[in-house]
């Protein structure tokens, strides 16, 4: 998977082993930080066999703990920067685990390693930064202490199926999720067994989460559709019909109540919506769609920094970063010079074909045999 987000000053792209952190404004690359080859070997930083909390017997525990230890290399799989830019979280496949860096005042220092049981599919820190929540494939959430780095990681709470994105409240008093079964809960905290609501309306997966302001919730889907919620109420507000179905989006402020909001979709070249989204009385508009076309690459991602749209895409199974052509000119040497950081992996993105609902028709199987069943009957 490839990570791409940007947290003022710091644009970060993550890839296989390799994180880069870049300065838009001068386009250039100021920190790297790669992950070790071996998690169990990395000297004076220990591998914690993490016990989960609330999970199963003893044996079983130790037993997928043991199977994380295998020779199989680490890779990124999610990168998360704290709201303070002072500790950066990344899990990995392969020996699954969470890693835990600090990059201030220290230039990126490897400071926890800790196994997780399953492969993640989201992370969020804490407003603090002292508590990081980490979902997984299947649908769980746990919150894991980022100063105590021995403690047991806390189940909070769970789905029936994966969870694409997780969020929490400005005052954090709500944990916010979302799954491939078109949900989207909210939960309280730290209590998460009292669930608050849902926010239901979605008739596919909803892949992405985001907040515009501190009551409302931004979603995304695979039912072509864009969502405003008024999360605390469960209540819609809005409702944008996308092109196709959505991924992932990313927001930029341009003026006061006024952004840029770009949608990732799952259809090839014509991959972006761009849409000017604006505070109109008291409802949210927005203007018509503008697809931009990126030609011969496969979008995994997108992101803002500073003025510029970036993509992020595969070209034979290697890192393409293109630029929106209504963005500010980028020089094309610092382009190829970052896409060169990623030259000796090879990527092949996720096939987001198996994130949507298989349609099985079982009723016409069985009226069939019923009908089959009387006909012998009467003979």
């Amino acid at each position: 998977m490839t990570s791409l987000f940007y947290s003022e000053p710091e644009f970060v792209i993550a890839l296989h082993k390799l994180i880069i952190f870049v300065n838009p404004n001068d386009l250039q690359i100021f920190k790297e930080i790669t992950v070790p080859d071996d998690l169990t070997k990395c000297g004076e930083v220990k591998f914690v066999i993490s016990q989960m909390e609330d999970e199963g017997d003893e044996d079983s525990k130790q037993q997928q703990q043991q199977q994380n230890l295998s020779k199989e290399s680490p890779i990124i799989q999610h990168v998360k920067l704290s709201s303070n830019s002072q500790m950066l979280a990344v899990t990995t496949s392969g020996q699954k685990a969470l890693l835990l860096y600090k990059l201030r005042p220290e230039h990126g220092k490897l400071v926890s390693i800790r196994s997780l049981t399953r492969a993640s599919s989201s992370l969020v820190f804490s407003k603090n930064g002292k508590r990081l929540l980490v979902t997984d494939k299947t649908g769980d959430c746990y919150e894991y202490d980022c100063e105590d780095m021995e403690a047991k990681p806390k189940l909070l709470l769970g789905h029936l199926s994966i969870v694409y994105d997780v969020l929490w409240s400005a005052d954090e008093k709500y944990i916010i999720t979302c799954d491939r079964d078109d949900k989207i809960r909210v939960s309280h905290y730290p209590n998460t067994h009292d669930i608050h609501g849902y926010c239901l309306g979605h008739k596919e997966f909803v892949s992405a989460l985001g907040f515009l302001n501190n009551d409302i919730l931004i979603s995304v889907s695979g039912d072509k559709s864009l969502r405003l919620w008024d999360f605390k109420e469960s209540k819609q507000l809005k409702k944008l019909d996308l092109p196709a179905p959505g991924l992932k989006f990313s927001l930029r402020l341009s003026e006061t109540d006024k952004y840029q909001l770009a949608v990732l979709l799952y259809q090839p070249n014509k991959c972006v919506a761009l849409y000017e989204m604006y505070r109109s009385r008291e409802e949210w508009e927005f203007s018509d769609c503008q697809l931009l076309n990126f030609p011969d690459i496969i979008g995994y991602n997108l992101c803002f920094a500073g003025e510029r749209l970036y993509v992020a895409g595969a070209v034979n199974q290697r890192l393409s970063l293109q630029v929106d052509a209504n963005s500010p000119s980028t020089p094309k040497y610092w382009l190829q010079m970052v896409e060169d950081q990623f030259k000796d992996f090879e990527w092949q993105p996720e096939d987001k074909s198996s994130w949507f609902k298989k349609k099985y028709d079982n009723v016409s199987d069985y009226l069939e045999r019923k009908q089959r069943r009387i006909e012998e009957k009467k003979n």
